[in-house]
């Protein structure tokens, strides 16, 4: 297994729309062995970076829609592997909170989302499921979805804006 290091952007690329991680990523059909060594891979790429609640494939450079959430920091086998999801519904409160990403280090930023999310995806063997999520959890899911479809959260940032003009946390 190689080692990828996640894809960290500069500043002076987050609204470059020709960079990888704005590319839409692939609906996965084929869950053989190529594609669990490649969940392999997001997991223990995932498990290195203590700070990380989530890690969505094209942050490895792997451009298929597979995703990793921890449910429980203080386990270590609580991961959540959610492949081609499809959000059936958002509802419950607009709640604005802090956001950061692995792949945009040093960076915080105010994020508007709702709270609960009704969600369907297939599991990492390709079985259909369906879960309903709400609080911090059901945040994380929507950010990594977001990188799925080539989306970063300082996009959900106060879009009349520029980067510059931004009340961003520069750690």
């Amino acid at each position: 297994m190689n080692t990828i290091n996640i894809i960290q952007l500069d500043k002076s690329e987050f609204y470059n729309q020709d960079i990888a991680l704005r590319k839409q990523s692939e609906i996965v059909t084929d869950f053989g062995s190529e594609f669990q060594a490649e969940v392999n891979e997001l997991v223990e790429i995932f498990r290195k970076w203590k700070i990380a609640v989530g890690l969505s494939a094209p942050q490895i450079g792997i451009f298929k829609r597979f995703s990793i959430i921890n449910l429980d920091k203080s386990k270590i086998d609580a991961d959540f592997i959610i492949v081609n999801p499809i959000i059936l519904s958002l509802t419950g409160k607009k709640d604005i909170k802090k956001e950061s990403c692995m792949s945009l280090p040093q960076v915080r930023g105010d994020v508007e989302r709702r709270d609960k999310i009704h969600l369907q995806y297939q599991d990492r063997f390709g079985n259909n499921c369906e879960t309903k999520l709400q609080g911090f959890i059901s945040r994380v899911v929507q950010h990594e979805i977001d990188h799925l479809d080539g989306v970063l959260f300082v996009d959900r940032m106060y879009p009349e804006k520029t980067l510059e003009s931004l009340d961003l946390k520069w750690e």
